[in-house]
């Protein structure tokens, strides 16, 4: 890597202001701290109204899908039939994180990249544990896949996405899908600053980034236990870092960020991809943080955020053509 920038200066205040005004959670136990981690992910919704082109074009129906569970389609307002289709699973660490806190997100990329989207709004921990969730994204993937067709969606151009704990959750569900030979067909796999391996690998990002640029080392910890309480660091279906030999995967798209706490672990994922021979497009940005192309606080208010916005919107429109 090469010598790290400084922060972003108007990042930094950002991210002070947020600081200031955050509750305390520390004293809290596992159930009661989530709920106030679900509340600040839902006030983010506040900043929805300073995003350009929102509320937008775009058309959204609420679905009742898999097991029972629910999700939210997005399509473009002039859709037409056979679009591509990407099954989201938003961040949160597993916790907090829900479709109505990344509706602005859902709705700028379904209109930006021209396709349908399917945000699923998987079990949350510490209700439902591991691996819960991982079930949830496999069988949201399996029936976009069957539904694919009434949902105006061509099932030979299928993608699967998430950020952060989602994009775990993608990571995961995307090895199991593509080591099946009966499994519908993945077109593309989008990994926004993935958690790909346990904190007790100690990267030195845990370290570096472990304070002080939203997401802490001692939350993400936090998270861990809450979804994988006792679970071994080494299976592969939490940490796909530790998957001793990764199936055939489409063509990936990475992004980190210098000033995350999960830098390293998405930086040594993307090595891993590359030496696997996946077709690997990955963007990291030197001085930004964990979210910063996602949380609707931070994707119109900063260049760099905007800017890594309208790529992956162009790698989704390019490699779903």
């Amino acid at each position: 890597m090469s010598e790290r920038q400084p922060i972003d200066p108007d990042l930094r205040r950002y991210l002070d202001e947020l600081a200031a005004s955050a509750p305390a959670v520390a004293d809290l136990d596992g159930t009661a701290r989530a709920e106030v981690m679900r509340s600040n992910m839902v006030r983010a919704l506040e900043k929805r109204d300073s995003i350009p082109g929102l509320p937008n074009g775009v058309i959204t129906r609420d679905l009742e899908i898999a097991r029972g569970f629910s999700a939210r389609l997005y399509s473009p307002a002039n859709a037409t039939d056979s679009l591509p289709l990407l099954v989201y699973l938003h961040g949160g660490g597993w916790v907090a994180g829900s479709v109505a806190t990344h509706d602005p997100f859902c709705r700028l990329l379904s209109e930006a990249a021209h396709l349908h989207i399917l945000s699923v709004e998987y079990r949350l921990a510490p209700e439902h544990a591991y691996p819960a969730a991982v079930e949830d994204s496999v069988a949201a993937f399996r029936w976009a896949a069957e539904h694919a067709v009434e949902l105006g969606a061509d099932p030979a151009r299928l993608a699967l996405g998430g950020d952060s704990a989602g994009g775990n959750l993608a990571a995961v569900a995307a090895n199991q899908l593509c080591s099946g030979t009966t499994e519908p067909p993945l077109a593309a796999l989008l990994l926004l600053y993935p958690v790909t391996d346990d904190p007790s690998a100690n990267h030195p990002s845990y370290t570096e980034n472990g304070s002080g640029y939203g997401l802490d080392a001692g939350g993400m910890r936090w998270y861990w236990e809450q979804y994988a309480p006792g679970a071994s660091p080494d299976d592969p279906h939490l940490s796909p870092l530790r998957m001793a030999h990764l199936p055939k995967l489409p063509p990936t798209f990475i992004a980190t960020a210098e000033y995350d706490v999960l830098r390293d672990e998405g930086l040594a994922y993307a090595k891993k991809l590359k030496a696997a021979g996946v077709d690997l497009t990955h963007l990291h940005a030197p001085d930004m943080h964990h979210n910063f192309p996602v949380h609707p606080g931070t994707v119109a208010r900063f260049p760099q955020s905007t800017q890594t916005f309208d790529e992956i919107a162009e790698w989704l429109r390019t490699t779903l053509r």
